[in-house]
């Protein structure tokens, strides 16, 4: 046996938790959890229409019960189903919350909120945003493997919130919420039997940096993922211009003339780029259209032109 000469690089095992992330697993949770704050401190932007920032502080295993001790009480406590099997806490101060919900009702946002629980009313309007926030977070966590949550219930004190029994370790994930002059925290709570998949799979994707470690490319496995990516394929069957006097007289039975002829090709468009000419028709029973000619891309023609 080697002589450890460094024992701050020793860490005792614990048996009564004998469950716990490594660094490298902590490290790759925090990244996937910075990729997703950017998308919600976007979408909290747009729908309260005042610039919101989220930035992430740490990311700490603990026991469930010292995390429960920090609690303040009055908080909002949004629990959530992971999967239909697990479950999650997110943790917001009431300050905060009652701003949110102040912008999106149209108020300035301003001003002094009190450390109150929610009405029924305001708990309407939160769940919706939560609900859009965890839709964002499935998006994001949805490359590693299936990913679905959903808000169960909204609480004020943690004791009516056991995402955890007593002694059990739990991913405390916290970040400080800037929204107009107001500052608040915000806490992701996972329990291990919830985010131990998610953890293993990113430390095999070497999504974390341990020390020096390289990440390794892995271009077969992103020419699978885009190849498996869904983009919108549209077939306008034609055009025209309408006054706004013709379209207010429009009922039903009146006839439309398009611009194009019928025995002219269609376009589709791919993701909102004209692609291909086609042609319409039916198969087995359905509307289809078959590609007669590719469109050149803008980019070609600039380059055939030189």
């Amino acid at each position: 046996m080697g002589l450890v000469k460094d024992l701050k690089e020793v860490r005792p095992y614990d048996f009564q938790r004998p469950h716990q992330l490594s660094r490298l697993q902590l490290d790759a949770i925090t990244l996937m959890m910075e990729s997703y704050l950017r998308m919600a401190s976007n979408f909290l932007s747009t729908y309260l229409r005042t610039p919101v920032q989220i930035q992430h502080l740490s990311t700490e295993q603990m026991p469930y019960e010292q995390y429960v001790e920090t609690v303040a009480i009055p908080s909002v406590l949004a629990l959530f189903t992971i999967n239909q099997s697990g479950s999650g806490l997110f943790e917001s101060s009431p300050e905060v919350t009652l701003a949110m919900i102040d912008r999106a009702l149209g108020g300035p946002g301003t001003g002094h909120f009190p450390n109150r629980e929610l009405t029924e009313i305001e708990q309407t309007i939160y769940r919706r945003i939560m609900e859009r926030l965890l839709s964002l977070l499935s998006q994001n966590w949805s490359s590693l493997m299936p990913f679905e949550a959903a808000v169960d219930a909204i609480e004020y004190n943690p004791a009516f919130t056991q995402v955890a029994s007593e002694g059990d370790l739990v991913v405390v994930q916290q970040q400080q919420i800037t929204i107009d002059s107001h500052k608040g925290k915000l806490s992701w709570v996972w329990p291990y039997p919830a985010i131990q998949p998610f953890a293993m799979l990113l430390g095999r994707h070497a999504l974390g940096r341990e020390d020096d470690q390289e990440i390794m490319p892995r271009p077969q496995e992103m020419v699978r993922h885009v190849h498996h990516t869904q983009v919108p394929a549209q077939v306008v069957l034609g055009r025209t211009a309408l006054s706004l006097g013709e379209f207010h007289q429009l009922k039903v039975g009146d006839v439309v003339i398009l611009k194009n002829r019928y025995d002219q090709p269609l376009v589709m468009t791919v993701a909102h780029q004209e692609k291909f000419q086609v042609l319409a028709g039916r198969m087995g029973g359905h509307l289809a259209v078959r590609i007669t000619a590719r469109i050149a891309d803008k980019e070609d023609e600039h380059g055939g032109k030189q």
